[in-house]
C-alpha cells in the first residue's frame, strides 16, 4: 500500500527557531510512524515534512531528471549538476542503471505530489528498453555515455549492476499497483521478466549469493563469483518479490543475506554494526574484501558503497518489521550516536569496521547522513538522533552536493516522511 497524506500547497521549510525547539524538546513524545510497530518519525508535523520533501523533489527533478536520448525518453542525468560521475564509470557518463532505478522509484512514489509522474515513469521505461544488458534484455546495461550509447567494455558498460536492476523491478511492481497494466506498458509483466533475469544472472548458486552484476558469474568475472556488496542488501525488495510472485527463492536469498550479516557483524564489527563495501568468501566464510579488491583501498571498509546499507536494511524493518533488521542496525545506530556525540556533521565517509575513521576520511557527506536517517527510525531511543539527522539533511542546499548525495537524500526523504511504498 501507499502511505500517503494530502498536503496543501508547497511552502518553505520549517523556521530554524521552531526546528531548534523540536530538537531540544526531549520530553515531546516520538512522532507517529506509518511503518512497523516500534518505528518512529522526526518530530516536525506531517505537513512540514511533506513540504520539505516536495520542495526538494522539485529541485532534484530540475537538476537531474531530463528528457532526451530519443522521443519520449527520460533519464537521470548524473552529470546534470555539471559534476563528474564517479564509481568507475566512463569519462563521458550521463547516467548509470543505479541512477535509473532511483529515478523510477522516485517518480512512482511521488505520484501523489507530481501530476507528471506517470508520463515521466513511462519515459524511463522506454530508456530502460533501449539499453538492455548483453546477457539478458530483462537487465539494464550499467553505463550510458554522452552520445546516448552504452559505454565500452573497458568499464563493463553493457554488463548489468545488480542494485539498479533490483530497484527498477521494484519500481515496476509499484507502478502496477499505482497505475495498473492497461496503459502503454504492462508493468507486471515487465517486473516478472526482470525478476526471472535477476535470478538467472545476478544470483549465484549454490549458496544464494547476491552477485554484484551479471559479469561476476562467469568468464573473467568469475573471480568475483563469491562476492557481494552490502549496498545491495534489499531485503524489503525480496520480501515483496516473493509476495508478488510466490517464488520461494526470494525468501531463501533474504535469509542467506541475513545470515551473512550476522556472521560478519559478530566476527568483525560487534561493537559498531558496520558492514564493508564488499564481502568475499560467500557462501560459507563471508568476510570483508581485502584492500584493492575491486574499487580501491577501502573495499573492506564502511565507505561509499556501504553508506547505503543502513537505508536498505532499515527499510526492511520499517516495511516488514523483521527483527533481524532491528538487531543488525541497533548497534550501528548506538555507535553512530556515540562517535559523533549526536552531531551528524561529524560522521566520516570511511570507517574501518572497528569504528576507526580512515586517515584521509572526509566528514559531513550527505550520502552518509541521509542513509543514517532511515536507520534511526527503527527505535524510539534514536529520537533525538533522528531529529538531528533530519535537520542536517533537510537544510543542506542542493548545490552543495553531487548526484549521489542529492539522490540518496531524496530516497531518504521519501522514506522518512512516510511515503515509501510496498507493492
Amino acid at each position: 500500500m501507499f502511505w500517503t497524506r494530502l498536503i496543501g500547497e508547497i511552502a518553505g521549510t520549517v523556521p530554524q527557531a521552531a526546528l531548534a525547539l523540536c530538537l531540544t524538546a526531549s520530553t515531546v513524545p516520538a512522532a507517529s510512524s506509518p511503518y512497523a510497530p516500534g518505528s518512529i518519525a522526526p518530530r516536525p508535523d506531517q505537513a512540514t515534512l511533506d513540504r520539505a520533501l516536495t520542495k526538494f523533489y522539485g529541485q532534484w527533478k530540475s537538476v537531474y531528471l531530463r528528457e532526451g536520448c530519443g522521443e519520449g525518453r527520460v533519464l537521470v542525468r548524473t552529470d546534470g549538476d555539471g559534476k563528474p560521475t564517479y564509481g568507475g564509470s566512463a569519462e563521458t557518463t550521463i547516467t548509470v542503471s543505479e541512477a535509473h532505478g532511483y529515478g523510477m522509484l522516485a517518480t512512482v512514489m511521488m505520484a501523489d505530489f507530481d501530476d507528471d509522474a506517470h508520463r515521466l515513469f513511462d519515459g524511463m521505461v522506454r530508456f530502460f528498453h533501449d539499453h538492455p544488458a548483453r546477457s539478458d534484455p530483462g537487465l539494464m546495461a550499467w553505463n550510458q555515455v554522452a552520445d546516448c550509447t552504452d559505454a565500452g567494455e573497458d568499464v563493463r558498460g553493457t554488463s548489468s549492476a545488480t542494485d539498479g536492476d533490483l530497484d527498477i523491478a521494484y519500481a515496476m511492481l509499484l507502478a502496477e499497483r499505482r497505475w495498473g497494466n492497461d496503459g502503454t506498458f504492462h508493468y507486471g509483466a515487465e517486473a516478472r521478466h526482470m525478476l526471472a533475469a535477476i535470478l538467472a544472472h545476478e544470483v549465484g548458486q549454490p549458496g544464494n549469493i547476491l552477485l554484484i552484476g551479471d559479469w561476476a558469474k562467469t568468464g573473467d568475472g568469475a573471480t568475483y563469483a563469491a562476492t557481494t556488496r552490502s549496498s545491495d542488501f534489499m531485503q524489503s525488495h525480496f520480501a515483496a518479490f516473493a509476495e508478488r510472485t510466490g517464488d520461494r527463492r526470494w525468501l531463501d536469498l533474504r535469509d542467506a543475506i541475513y545470515g551473512v550479516m550476522a556472521t560478519v557483524g559478530e566476527k568483525y564489527s560487534p561493537r559498531t554494526g558496520l558492514m564493508p563495501d564488499f564481502l568475499i568468501g560467500l557462501p560459507d566464510q563471508p568476510k570483508p574484501a581485502p584492500s584493492g579488491f575491486l574499487e580501491g583501498d577501502y573495499d573492506g571498509a564502511y565507505s561509499w558503497n556501504a553508506a547505503r546499507y543502513p537505508w536498505r536494511v532499515g527499510l526492511d524493518f520499517l516495511l516488514t518489521g523483521d527483527e533481524r533488521a532491528h538487531k543488525a542496525l541497533r548497534p550501528l545506530n548506538a555507535w553512530a550516536r556515540q562517535t559523533t556525540e549526536g552531531r551528524p556533521e561529524r560522521f566520516a565517509d570511511t570507517y574501518r569496521l572497528n569504528g576507526k575513521p580512515a586517515p584521509d576520511a572526509g566528514h559531513d557527506q550527505m550520502a552518509f547522513i541521509s542513509m543514517l536517517t532511515v536507520s534511526a527510525m527503527i527505535d524510539s531511543e534514536n529520537q533525538d538522533w533522528l531529529d538531528a539527522l533530519w535537520a542536517a539533511m533537510e537544510s543542506r542546499p542542493i548545490a552543495e552536493e553531487d548526484y549521489f548525495g542529492n539522490t540518496l537524500k531524496l530516497m531518504a526523504m521519501i522514506a522518512v516522511t512516510g511515503h515509501w511504498a510496498r507493492p
